[in-house]
C-alpha cells in the first residue's frame, strides 16, 4: 500500500497518504454483488505477501458501470493528489469513481457516506478519524450489500482492509529520526538532546502517532524526554507559526518530529525563508509522517545543507498507492481476495540515504523496516 495511508499508518503511510473535491455525480441505482457482513477479529486472511500488480487481471469481473466512493482523511496535498490519482486510475479500468474530502471530522466522514450509500455506490472506502464513530453507516451500507474497504485505519466492520497501522507508521519514523539524531550528536551526552514533538490531536490518527513520537527517547541513545507543542490543525501555515513561535520561546530545540506533514513543512518554510534567522542547518533535524512533494524535495535540499527537513516515513508513492486500491477492490468484487482480507502496507524510508532512490524510482527497496530492528 503505498503513499497514503496519509494521513498514513498518514503517508499514511503514509499518511503524503493532502484541497478537496466533491463526489463527481454518479447515477444513482442500487448497488450490485452484495457482499456478507463481516467482522474484523474473525480469523481474517492475511496478505500473502505479493506485490499488487498494475492492472489487475481477476476472474472474468467487468467494472464498467460500478460506482466506488472513497472518503478520505482531510484535506491537503498528499491526500488530494492520492484522491484525484485514485480516480483517474479506477475510471481508466471503466470504474465510476469519485471521492470526498474527509475534513479531518467524523461528521462530515459520516454525511460523504451516507450520501455513497443514496448514490447506490458498489464499492466505498473509508479512511476513517475516529473509526467507532463509523459503526453505524458503515453496517448500513454493508446490510445494503456495499463493499467497504477499510483504508489505513480500521473499522468496526469492513469486507478488506488495507492497513497502515498507525503506531508503526509512527514507531518508523522516530527509528529513522533516532538514527540521525544519534549519528549528528555523536559527541552529545546521552538523552540531552532536545526535541520538540508537534502535534495535532484532532483525530485518532494523530494521538496515537504523537504518543509514540513523544517516546524518541526510547529509541534514541542521544534525544532527551521530547516536550509536546500540542496545534489547533495540521496546517503548513500552523507549522510555520509555530517555528517562529518556538525560536524565541525555546531556541534550544533544534529537533522536530511530527506526525503531521503539514506542520513539518510550515517548520521548514520558517527555517528556509529569506528572513529566517536560522543559515546553518547542521544540527537541526525536521522528521514528519507520509510527506508530500514538497517534504521530498525539501530531504533532497537538506543534502545540499539548504533545509533542516531530513526525513519521512511513507506508505509508498500516490500511484503506486491508487493502483493496489485497485488491485484490491478488483480482488474483492470478483473473488479473489476473501471477505475479512487484511493487506499490510509496505514502508518507505526516505532521508539523505535514499532521496535520490526515491525521486528517480518512485519508491525505496533499499532500507527497510527490517533495517532498523
Amino acid at each position: 500500500m503505498k503513499k497514503a495511508i496519509a494521513l498514513l499508518l498518514a503517508l499514511i503511510m503514509v499518511c503524503g497518504l493532502l484541497t478537496a473535491c466533491t463526489p463527481k455525480d454518479p447515477n444513482v441505482g442500487p448497488a450490485s454483488n452484495p457482499g456478507t457482513e463481516t467482522t474484523p477479529g474473525t480469523e481474517p486472511t492475511e496478505n500473502p505477501g505479493t506485490e499488487p500488480s498494475e492492472n489487475p487481471g481477476g476472474t472474468g469481473f467487468d467494472p464498467t458501470g460500478k460506482k466506488i466512493g472513497f472518503v478520505t482523511f482531510g484535506p491537503g496535498e498528499f491526500f488530494t493528489a492520492l484522491a484525484e490519482t485514485y480516480v483517474a486510475t479506477m475510471e481508466a479500468q471503466g470504474w465510476e469513481a469519485s471521492y470526498t474530502d474527509g475534513e479531518f471530522n467524523p461528521e462530515t466522514q459520516i454525511a460523504a457516506a451516507e450520501n455513497y450509500i443514496a448514490m447506490g455506490v458498489d464499492v466505498l472506502v473509508i479512511w476513517a478519524v475516529a473509526p467507532e464513530a463509523m459503526s453505524g453507516v458503515v453496517k448500513t451500507a454493508m446490510d445494503q450489500g456495499i463493499k467497504v474497504v477499510a483504508f489505513v485505519g480500521d473499522l468496526p466492520q469492513y469486507n478488506l482492509r488495507m492497513r497502515a497501522e498507525d503506531a508503526d507508521l509512527a514507531a518508523s519514523l522516530a527509528k529513522l529520526a533516532a538514527k540521525w539524531i544519534d549519528k549528528t550528536y555523536a559527541d552529545a551526552p546521552d538523552h540531552s538532546v532536545p526535541v520538540g514533538v508537534l502535534s495535532c490531536r484532532a483525530a485518532d490518527t494523530g494521538v496515537i502517532q504523537a504518543d509514540v513520537l513523544l517516546k524518541i527517547a526510547d529509541y534514541s541513545v542521544k534525544a532527551a524526554e521530547p516536550t509536546e507543542f500540542e496545534q489547533s490543525d495540521e496546517t503548513a501555515t500552523t507549522g510555520q507559526t509555530a517555528a517562529e513561535n518556538l525560536y524565541t520561546t525555546h531556541p534550544e530545540i533544534k529537533v522536530f518530529l511530527t506526525p503531521h506533514n503539514g506542520l513539518a513543512n510550515g517548520l521548514n518554510a520558517f527555517y528556509t525563508s529569506m528572513s529566517s534567522p536560522v543559515t546553518d542547518y547542521s544540527d537541526m533535524g525536521i522528521f514528519c509522517i507520509n510527506g508530500d512533494n514538497s517534504t521530498t524535495d525539501s530531504i533532497k535540499d537538506s543534502t545540499e545543507g539548504k533545509s533542516p527537513l531530513r526525513g519521512t516515513v511513507m506508505t509508498g508513492s500516490v500511484q503506486d498507492t491508487a493502483n493496489e486500491i485497485l488491485t484490491y477492490v478488483t480482488g474483492l468484487m470478483d473473488g479473489t481476495y476473501e471477505d475479512g482480507y487484511v493487506s499490510d502496507a509496505r514502508l518507505l524510508f526516505i532521508d539523505a540515504d535514499t532521496i535520490d532512490e526515491y525521486q528517480s524510482t518512485g519508491t525505496v527497496t533499499s532500507v527497510t523496516a527490517d533495517d532498523f530492528q
